[in-house]
């Protein structure tokens, strides 16, 4: 027959085992979950660098066909907002106006063909088909934009102007910018967003004639993402 002692002694072993299952059982748990952190932050990162790997090939295509085309007037970089293209010729536009010169629309022509020509438009016709199948099984979807932003100098506009101010200004010649190259590219109107900053993000001195030849400008930005379908 059993002591007391004894049946205190097994009841305490029983206890101790059911914590140590309990704590293994949290543990594994614990790790799982871990791993599939891990997992899909391993997915996360090699869909990062993919659409980043796209976007420096894009700038790279760019940057060669603004070089064969001898356009000094234009420059291309590679920054977090994607690819860059800025119309950086001052005498792009009319003073106070939104319509490019008729004489400096080659500019547009030489950067609509560099654009509509980028490989980052028909990916499914490249090597990387079998990756967005992919992707698209897992309900993303690849969708490149095209953001124009126009930038003024601090100069007022005149009063019979034909905009309020220079918020109107850089917006207006973002805009103006938007549609020539849709026109000329083809691409779907529904890619392409404007943004107007007026001369609160200059480059140069606006103290300075050269310095505000510098803000008078229009930046092209080329974005990609794969972003996850609303219908799945």
């Amino acid at each position: 027959m059993l002591s007391s002692e004894n049946l205190k002694d097994i009841a305490g072993r029983a206890r101790s085992s059911w914590v140590l299952s309990y704590g293994d059982t949290i543990t594994l748990l614990i790790t799982f979950f871990i791993m599939m952190i891990t997992v899909r932050a391993g997915q996360i990162n090699k869909i990062h660098r993919w659409v980043n790997d796209r976007l420096d090939e894009a700038a790279i295509e760019i940057q060669k066909s603004m070089a064969n085309a001898g356009m000094e007037e234009i420059s291309v970089s590679r920054n977090s907002k994607g690819v860059q293209i800025t119309l950086k010729d001052p005498r792009l536009f009319e003073v106070a106006s939104a319509e490019p010169r008729s004489s400096h629309i080659y500019q547009l022509d030489a950067v609509s063909e560099s654009i509509q020509n980028l490989a980052i438009f028909r990916l499914d016709q490249t090597e990387h088909r079998s990756f967005l199948a992919e992707v698209r099984s897992e309900g993303l979807n690849w969708l490149v934009e095209i953001r124009i932003e126009g930038h003024t100098d601090d100069m007022p506009l005149t009063r019979n102007a034909s905009y309020r101010d220079n918020w109107e200004l850089s917006a207006a010649r973002a805009q103006s910018i938007m549609i020539q190259l849709q026109e000329r590219t083809g691409l779907p109107p529904s890619i392409f967003a404007i943004e107007g900053f007026s001369e609160f993000q200059p480059l140069g001195d606006n103290n300075t004639q050269a310095g505000r030849e510098v803000n008078r400008r229009v930046e092209i930005y080329i974005g990609a993402s794969l972003v996850k379908d609303l219908e799945t």
